[in-house]
């Protein structure tokens, strides 16, 4: 376990910003302030002492701190401005998820997971990966040609080495907590998106939701460490080469299919957002595939399945990206179309 200077009881930090000012701004910080002083204690090793700080907001609980001087820089992470009561524990196990992650196959390399400095008071420090997302990257596609398959090939082989050596093969398989996270996000739909007073269309998702889970197909895997949360802005491609993969909060032990899903699902809505039409979004999902597949060495049955199950969680992670209520109503109704069409494939 890492140092995390101060005990779990201790009072944990707000953002130095409280969610002020917008991203892409920084902010000069007091030299008063409580954690750029432990930073300057515990993890500065430039020369001399620290010219001064600033901070740059990436959300509403994740902050850039840097130093003036060099440019050093870390991501902090407010775990109190995530979660209203322990704070403390669910940074305490982001930080040793990331370590898992580091220990199964992405501890090194062109493809890693980013690494974990610190816990103090609540507040998560992670190394900073200066460079695009698989978000940015779609969106400017146009304006530098050649750079998103390639991309999306690094996102997918890292997907796949986390796979390959996160295996679990003594745990059973266990289709359940899949379809029970599918029910729900039919129910947040109903309750407060588009699907409010549609019961018709609901009644239908339901039953393509226990259709799949009764299918034998969905139980022929080997359990595996997987991502949990692999949206396109999760994965950093820094400027010198490689795919960093972040925010291991989620991770867990469940099918691989979950991973690959979720990105499908991701990539093609992102591509949708930023100008592209289905055409567009298919085939760049096929060639996540098709990379991921490649890395893993699957043979003809085994990706068969994969693919299988796979369109499974894509319908299920198009279906919580239709929860998006800054989605205008038309995306969102789309949204809850594609993920029906996709569903409707279970034999």
């Amino acid at each position: 376990m890492l140092e995390t200077g101060l005990p779990a009881a201790d009072a944990v930090l707000e953002p130095p910003t409280n969610g002020a000012i917008q991203r892409g701004q920084w902010v000069p910080l007091p030299a008063a302030d409580p954690l750029t002083a432990y930073l300057a204690a515990h993890l500065w090793d430039g020369p001399g002492l620290p010219a001064g700080w600033q901070a740059a907001r990436l959300s509403s609980a994740a902050h850039i701190y840097r130093e003036t001087g060099t440019g050093w820089a870390v991501v902090a992470k407010f775990y109190a401005a995530k979660t209203s009561t322990d704070a403390e524990r669910h940074a305490q196990r982001e930080l040793d998820a990331t370590a898992q992650a580091r220990a199964a196959g992405l501890g090194g390399g062109p493809l890693r997971a980013q690494r974990a400095l610190g816990l103090w008071r609540g507040v998560l420090l992670l190394e900073y990966v200066d460079g695009l997302t698989l978000e940015d990257t779609i969106a400017v596609r146009r304006h530098r040609p050649g750079e998103l398959l390639p991309a999306v090939e690094r996102a997918a082989a890292l997907l796949a080495t986390l796979h390959m050596h996160g295996a679990r093969p003594a745990e059973p398989p266990d289709f359940m907590p899949a379809v029970k996270g599918a029910h729900k996000r039919v129910s947040q739909l109903a309750r407060w998106g588009v699907l409010q007073d549609h019961a018709t269309i609901c009644a239908g998702l339901r039953r393509l939701i226990d259709r799949w889970g009764a299918s034998p197909v969905m139980r022929a895997y080997t359990p595996t460490l997987i991502h949990g949360d692999a949206t396109t802005t999760n994965f950093v491609f820094p400027w010198q080469g490689g795919c960093v993969a972040i925010d291991w909060e989620r991770l867990k032990v469940a099918d691989p299919a979950g991973d690959v899903g979720r990105l499908a699902a991701e990539a093609a809505h992102s591509v949708r957002r930023q100008g592209g039409n289905g055409d567009e979004a298919e085939a760049l999902v096929e060639h996540s595939l098709a990379a991921y597949c490649r890395t893993r060495g699957l043979d003809g049955a085994q990706e068969v399945a994969l693919r299988e199950r796979a369109v499974f969680f894509r319908a299920t992670s198009t279906l919580r990206v239709a929860r998006n209520g800054w989605l205008s109503r038309l995306e969102r109704t789309a949204l809850v179309a594609e993920a029906l069409a996709l569903l409707a494939r279970c034999e």
